[in-house]
């Protein structure tokens, strides 16, 4: 059988394919076999030496000494037989793939804090004794002139100046008609006699704005402005003793004698109009106290106040459609609830100089008590 053939390397290295017996019997391979065979010994020895640090730098727990001069037992010789290979890591399971819905990464906009109302406090002059006084002596006078008739004696008849070419223009026909606006402004103005109370007052004031002071001074001034503005009122047509611009048409067939209109003592109290004044002074109470106490804030203020005109004025032209009015009833109505509607609370809302010596002089609060509401002093 021949022998195989190899390369083997000549002086000048250069490989020649010649039979393994001739390349082992030449010094060249002779050479080349003690060169491996002692680079493999020198490796194995590092090796060895390296194994051996690192199983000396890591000594056992039983193999510890007790004490740092307890001398550290010998250890043992390795063995010579090779250690058994490690077990394979297994291999990471590929991850599940994410549904649409798990791997849509969902970011909220950040949400804005909620925004607290700072609570009112009240900076003008308190409510007094003598503000008590008034309120409650104009309410007793506007009773009282809703309960007395008017004079016999008329002061003013009939129309002048425009009113009669007003009241041919908007008056509605028929009878009918004339009815539904009439009941269309008693809505009206108790809407807006009903503003100052439960919108600024209840709701804004004392809900909204977590301020019951403030509530309180607000009523109490709505309560004394629609009082004095009632008193004014009537009295003026309980002495003037007006007609009304339908008493004309009593005793015709559409408006008998014998109805309700021509025999009430409301017939004679035209001038001057109390929807008028109500619902105007109602209207500048609303722009009075928005604007002294910023109640909510530009642009809302002016807003309330030209909803309040806006209803206001509603029902004074309701009054002339109706023909329970002439147009200078209403207007002068409108002009006298302007004046008293804005006069009466900016004597309260006044300095704070004001303001704190009123607060060491006597104080009256409505308080609850068992039977209703009581009247409290603070001296």
């Amino acid at each position: 059988m021949p022998l195989a053939r190899r390369s083997c390397y000549t002086a000048e290295d250069v490989p020649v394919s010649i039979s393994l017996g001739q390349c082992l019997r030449s010094p060249r391979g002779v050479r080349g076999r003690l060169r491996a065979l002692t680079s493999g010994l020198l490796l194995a020895s590092a090796l060895l030496s390296y194994v051996r640090a690192a199983h000396a730098a890591v000594p056992d727990s039983g193999d510890a000494p007790s004490s740092p001069n307890e001398p550290r037992p010998a250890r043992a010789a390795l063995a010579t037989s090779a250690a058994p290979a490690p077990a394979p890591l297994p291999l990471p399971l590929p991850a599940a793939p994410l549904s649409p819905s798990a791997s849509a990464i969902t970011v909220e906009p950040p949400r804005a804090a909620a925004v607290t109302p700072v609570p009112l406090v009240w900076h003008w002059s308190r409510f007094s004794g003598a503000d008590y006084a008034i309120g409650l002596g104009a309410g007793a006078v506007a009773l009282a002139a809703a309960l007395v008739h008017p004079r016999p004696q008329h002061s003013l008849q009939g129309g002048f100046w425009f009113d009669e070419d007003v009241r041919g223009a908007l008056r509605a026909r028929p009878l009918s008609n004339r009815h539904i606006f009439r009941s269309a402004s008693d809505v009206s103005v108790a809407l807006v006699a009903g503003w100052p109370f439960l919108a600024d007052a209840l709701s804004t004031a004392y809900w909204y704005r977590g301020s019951r002071d403030v509530a309180q001074e607000l009523v109490l001034i709505d309560l004394q402005t629609l009082a004095i503005s009632s008193a004014m009122q009537g009295v003026t047509n309980v002495l003037v003793s007006r007609e009304r611009p339908y008493g004309r048409n009593c005793g015709s067939a559409q408006l008998p004698n014998d109805s309700s209109d021509c025999t009430s003592a409301a017939r004679y109290r035209s001038f001057y109009s109390s929807h008028s004044s109500f619902s105007f002074a109602s209207a500048a109470l609303v722009c009075t106290h928005h604007f002294r106490n910023q109640l909510l804030g530009p642009p809302w203020d002016a807003l309330s106040c030209a909803g309040g005109y806006a209803v206001a004025a509603t029902t004074a032209t309701f009054r002339v459609v109706g023909d329970m009015h002439y147009a200078s009833d209403v207007l002068t109505g409108a002009l006298m609830g302007t004046i008293i509607g804005y006069g009466v609370p900016l004597l309260h809302y006044r300095n704070r100089a004001l303001a704190q010596r009123a607060e060491r002089s006597l104080q009256l609060e409505l308080v609850p008590s068992p039977g209703g509401l009581g009247l409290l002093g603070i001296f």
